[in-house]
């Protein structure tokens, strides 16, 4: 039985912050993504010692723009922090998954992250969402040490076959495997909650009653209809009104959800 979930940050629970970084800098250098992606990345975040925290951020974007020789003065290095920050947001579907894991399982962020990881959690509250934090540069460990996972086990306290691991580097996943933990390769959401149900880590609706979505609103499309009426000629109120009526529609999507057997997934 599945007792621990842990989740990687980037490109799972969170966006990909760091590739669009390193995209916007092929793009600024006209070096390959490749080259800028073995030399931020292989060299500086993980021989370096970056990501597990052996050195400061000061020193990644010194060895950066020295790679793509590139100078301070034409590039705005708290600019580029900003946009990888951006695309770094942790994502609403994953915060609700997390949140409702919560209730029957212990469920950790274990990811290859910096420092930078602290300004997001100061921006959008992300450690209050997880019971363990397993962070690179606070542990001195990347997963590219498998111990990475004997300690989080050993830290939860839950036998390795008793933890499912969620990331989207395959490698990564062998890694928890050969460990003794369950894996997914992360890859779309529908996919995850599929498997997540097959393995018993979510309950499946079945004792509620399948029906068409059509005739499961059926009953509620007088409210509806009433509630979506717009009778307001300013444009200013008109579309204050198509808000309120978007969190009425909300509600009532959330009615029949709670009666029978269909799901709608939002923000992705």
């Amino acid at each position: 039985m599945i007792k621990a979930i842990l989740f990687d940050y980037g490109g799972v629970y969170g966006g990909e912050g760091f590739s669009a970084l390193l995209k916007r800098l092929a793009k600024i250098s006209g070096k390959p993504y490749e080259f800028i992606f073995s030399l931020a990345f292989r060299k500086i975040c993980i021989e370096d010692g970056f990501v597990a925290g052996k050195v400061p951020e000061e020193y990644f974007w010194k060895e950066i723009l020295r790679g793509l020789n590139l100078s301070e003065d034409k590039v705005d290095i708290n600019e580029l922090r900003e946009y990888m920050y951006e695309y770094f947001k942790p994502r609403d579907y994953m915060e609700k998954l997390v949140d409702s894991l919560r209730s029957s399982h212990v469920v950790g962020l274990l990811s290859d992250q910096t420092a930078w990881l602290d300004e997001l959690d100061r921006r959008y509250n992300i450690y209050s969402h997880f019971d363990y934090l397993f962070i690179s540069f606070k542990i001195g460990l990347t997963k590219h040490d498998p111990k990475i996972f004997d300690y989080a086990c050993e830290k939860m306290q839950i036998a390795p076959p008793e933890v499912y691991f969620v990331d989207d580097n395959p490698e990564n996943i062998q890694l928890a495997l050969k460990k003794g933990l369950k894996g997914h390769v992360y890859r779309d959401f529908d996919a995850l909650i599929k498997e997540m149900k097959e393995l018993g880590i979510l309950k499946n609706r079945n004792s509620r009653k399948k029906i068409p979505l059509e005739k499961a609103i059926k009953p509620y499309i007088k409210e509806l209809e009433d509630a979506l009426e717009l009778r307001h000629p300013s444009p200013t109120i008109y579309l204050d009104a198509i808000q309120y009526r978007l969190r009425l529609l909300k509600k009532f999507i959330n009615r029949v959800q709670e009666r029978y057997e269909f799901e709608i997934y939002e923000d992705f």
